[in-house]
């Protein structure tokens, strides 16, 4: 019977099926007994009697079949069946945690986090059920244990994680996470514009305009940290914000881990990007092209950036800046941030361990449901007037 536990949460209550008697029971003893009464033209009376004799012995069939429904849907709603259904990955989602007032959470994602408040994420506490935080929150939830249970679950793989700090106890090095999850802190104070300037990285044989277009930059933005990267491992977030990639096709899967882990990379036109991404025009340049990937962004050239032609014009420093820094860079700055850990935090989850199917309730359509039959019920019961049941036991 191992099948019952897979269909429902609480199947103890199945025994309230056996209830189905009482509502037919209810209905044999309410009949109304027959009266015997004595007046002229008594054939005429026992002709009619024996008519009613061959009547169906329930009656008002309609009104116990609901009553029937009825005791079966309360049954059903207690014991709380289960429907299984494809999960996918939800983007907009933000967990938050539960020591966080809603208000103050609702602030810091409008603030900080525009573009999910602009797609109407769905905010939900960090906790094992996940409500939404226009409920109270939850009290004395394990965060590291409930994140551990939430890495599991296929529509939380891209949530964003917004806590009240970024600090995680060495006490609990066996945290498993998602790999995908972007985290954030609130106390981390944040700013319309800032000022800290991106490190930039360099791989493979930069074009002929680099090296003059670099040292305005370094006349015009002081501090300005540039480096060059000889080897892929050694590639990271951590070291470079903007990655100048003029290596061979295709992308090292390094530097597609770079910008999934939120930097920017640019190209020219040798390296091709694969189907799935979509890019768009950038400053409505006819050559240069941006797409989003996972946290990160790539500036895509369509012309040959060793040319002649692209380095020509007095603006091309200037012009280059705004083209890269346009892609998100505020956004990205002040984001990574806030992310608490590196991805080397905890024991990721691979999506492949990930189960897309999953078992949920039906309350919700079962109450309706009950809702709907209780009111029917109650209408047909009422509308039997006394004057009508008076006359059926006269007649009777």
């Amino acid at each position: 019977m191992l099948w019952i536990n897979s269909v429902f949460q609480s199947p103890q209550w199945l025994w309230l099926f056996a209830a189905l008697a009482l509502p037919i029971a209810i209905h044999l003893l309410r009949r109304s007994n027959p009266q015997k009464i004595s007046f002229a033209a008594l054939q005429w009376v026992q002709r009619y009697s024996q008519s009613r004799a061959r009547r169906p012995i329930v009656d008002n069939k309609w009104l116990l079949l609901l009553r029937l429904l009825i005791v079966a849907l309360l049954a059903f709603l207690l014991a709380q069946p289960l429907i299984e259904r494809d999960i996918y990955p939800q983007k907009a989602v933000i967990l938050v945690d539960p020591r966080i007032e809603a208000k103050a959470a609702n602030a810091f994602i409008h603030n900080v986090l525009p573009q999910l408040a602009s797609a109407d994420a769905n905010i939900l506490w960090l906790s094992p059920e996940t409500h939404s935080v226009t409920s109270p929150p939850p009290q004395n939830v394990d965060l590291w244990k409930t994140l551990s249970l939430l890495s599991g679950r296929a529509d939380l793989r891209r949530a964003h994680i917004l806590l009240i700090n970024n600090t995680f106890p060495t006490s609990h090095s066996a945290l498993r996470t998602s790999p995908h999850w972007q985290w954030h802190s609130l106390k981390k104070p944040v700013t319309a514009q800032n000022p800290v300037l991106p490190s930039i990285a360099v791989m493979g044989s930069a074009p002929s305009w680099w090296t003059p277009v670099l040292e305005d930059w370094r006349n015009t933005m002081p501090g300005l940290s540039v480096h060059i990267v000889e080897q892929e491992e050694a590639l990271n977030t951590q070291q470079a914000d903007w990655l100048i990639y003029a290596g061979p096709a295709p992308l090292p899967q390094a530097v597609v881990d770079f910008v999934a882990d939120g930097g920017l990379l640019i190209t020219d036109h040798s390296i091709q990007p694969p189907d799935h991404l979509s890019f768009a025009r950038v400053d409505k340049s006819p050559s240069v092209q941006a797409a989003p990937l996972e946290r990160g962004s790539w500036l895509r050239y369509e012309s040959d950036w060793h040319s002649a032609a692209f380095y020509r014009g007095a603006n091309l420093p200037k012009d280059l800046w705004q083209q890269w820094s346009t892609q998100d860079w505020p956004l990205q700055h002040r984001n990574r941030g806030l992310w608490s850990g590196t991805s080397a935090m905890g024991f990721p989850v691979a999506d492949s361990a990930v189960e897309n199917r999953r078992r949920q309730p039906l309350q919700p359509w079962l109450i309706t449901a009950l809702l709907v039959l209780l009111t029917l019920e109650r209408l047909i019961a009422l509308s039997r007037s006394p004057r009508s049941r008076t006359g059926e036991v006269h007649h009777g």
